[in-house]
């Protein structure tokens, strides 16, 4: 046989095969594909348009509004997905409403006894702190841990596959948890926020140009009232007990008060002698709500020195709760949305809040410039390296005893353990890369400047 034949009539052979193939294939996509459109025809025609009422919690400029965005943008997108007739809309409540006294003021039983939409007395859904989904466990997700991961870090957590050996999320974990807990709640994560400051104080604990810091054992043994949410004020307060226990210092004098997330003015608590020392929020946060007020703002009332860095919130995700009657009430296409939109918008929301922290830093610091008051002028004072190491440590003891806190219920120790353990886990397995992948911020954007060497990348805040 013709060997230059024979290799033509197999190439024709393959080639008719590989044309079969072709148009087998592209007929069984074809048919994949029409079937999914299908699917999705059928789930967009069954879609009810669903009005939803959520509770708020907070009017702060990185984690208020952005919720009321989050409904906007699900409302647009439902609407051009599913048509006017599948929207959904989340509706906020307002005024914001207190908790009915039936729910002991948790916000979570609330939502899972359901409102109007379920035929409860509660909330049909809420816009919450992460840490309120729990309080023994809830400020993980909330927040993290204090020298823990950052928002990118833990984003690769609670939506990658970081639990049970690659085969779970972290936010799987966390709804995986609340049902076994029989919490009738769906949580969503909806905005993200940047490292907070970690506090306004009337003494500089570091260094403050001229002025010396008085270190965490002069904060310890200061007279003061602080109002730190947790766990940032069980870390504070171990470091404190660390010093004294190390003879370091004879004996701790700071005190807390109960730490209510969004509520009342920080500024006018130590005008009235309430409060030396607080933390709040990011710059964006803080410059919308502790200055323009009438009592002043932390400079005119003494709190003036303003520090970073944010070692015990690395990050904010905040979450809408929704109750499990409401949600079934919706079409698997809407609750497809609803989670989708959530996660882009946990991703927008951190962008947008992060475009804007760098000016509303330094709108801080200059915030009474002009009066030429210079006792009145924020300052930006850096936590000492030492003093930051203990406070690591006592973060470190916090997380350790809290698995086996009695003060916890038992469910709530387990609980914790399991969440605290797989965030040990991923963090492990991460955490060679994460020391490494980053250059030095000391020498981030150095001698940076436009092609005609006038504009600077650097930023001066004062």
């Amino acid at each position: 046989m013709d060997p230059v034949y024979s290799g033509r009539r197999n190439e024709v052979r393959e080639g008719v095969d590989r044309t079969a193939w072709q148009t087998t294939h592209r007929s069984r996509f074809g048919a994949a594909v029409a079937a999914s459109v299908c699917a999705f025809l059928l789930a967009a025609q069954s879609a009810m348009a669903v009005d939803i009422s959520f509770r708020s919690f907070s009017k702060s400029a990185a984690i208020g509004p952005p919720a009321v965005e989050y409904a906007a943008k699900l409302l647009s997108i439902s609407t051009t997905a599913l048509g006017e007739s599948g929207q959904v809309k989340f509706i906020k409540i307002s005024p914001t409403p207190a908790i009915p006294e039936a729910y002991k003021k948790d916000v979570v039983a609330a939502v899972g006894a359901g409102g109007p939409l379920a035929g409860g007395t509660g909330f049909d859904a809420a816009y919450v702190s992460g840490s309120t989904l729990n309080p023994a466990w809830g400020f993980i997700y909330n927040s993290g841990v204090p020298f823990g991961p950052n928002f990118d870090e833990f984003i690769g957590f609670l939506y990658g596959k970081s639990v049970s050996n690659g085969t779970a999320s972290g936010l799987d974990q966390l709804q995986q948890i609340l049902d076994k807990n029989g919490h009738n709640i769906i949580a969503v994560p909806i905005v993200g926020s940047s490292h907070q400051g970690s506090g306004y104080f009337m003494r500089p604990v570091g260094n403050a140009g001229s002025t010396a810091g008085i270190g965490l054992a002069g904060l310890c043994q200061q007279d003061w009232t602080f109002r730190y949410l947790p766990p940032a004020q069980y870390v504070l307060d171990r470091a404190c007990e660390n010093l004294v226990a190390a003879g370091k210092i004879p004996k701790k004098n700071i005190k807390f008060v109960k730490a209510i997330a969004g509520g009342g003015s920080l500024v006018k608590a130590v005008t009235d002698g309430k409060l030396q020392a607080y933390e709040f929020a990011t710059p964006l946060d803080d410059a919308s709500q502790l200055f323009g007020l009438p009592e002043g703002n932390p400079g005119t009332v003494g709190t003036r020195y303003l520090h970073y860095p944010g070692w015990h919130q690395p990050f904010l995700i905040t979450y809408m709760i929704i109750n499990k009657s409401v949600w079934n009430k919706l079409s698997p296409a809407q609750q497809a949305l609803v989670l989708s939109v959530g996660r882009d918008h946990v991703m927008s929301s951190y962008a947008e809040n992060l475009s804007q922290q760098g000016a509303r830093l330094k709108q801080i610091l200059t915030a009474n410039d002009g009066d030429k008051k210079a006792g009145n002028d924020l300052v930006l004072v850096q936590w000492p390296p030492g003093d930051l190491a203990l406070l690591r440590d006592a973060t470190i003891q916090f997380l350790n005893a809290r698995v086996s806190d009695t003060q916890l219920s038992e469910q709530d120790q387990k609980d914790y353990g399991q969440i605290l353990e797989s965030l040990r886990i991923y963090v492990s397995s991460n955490n060679g890369y994460w020391k490494v992948r980053e250059v030095s911020n000391d020498i981030r954007f150095q001698d940076w400047s436009d092609p005609d060497g006038k504009n600077s990348w650097d930023q001066a805040l004062k």
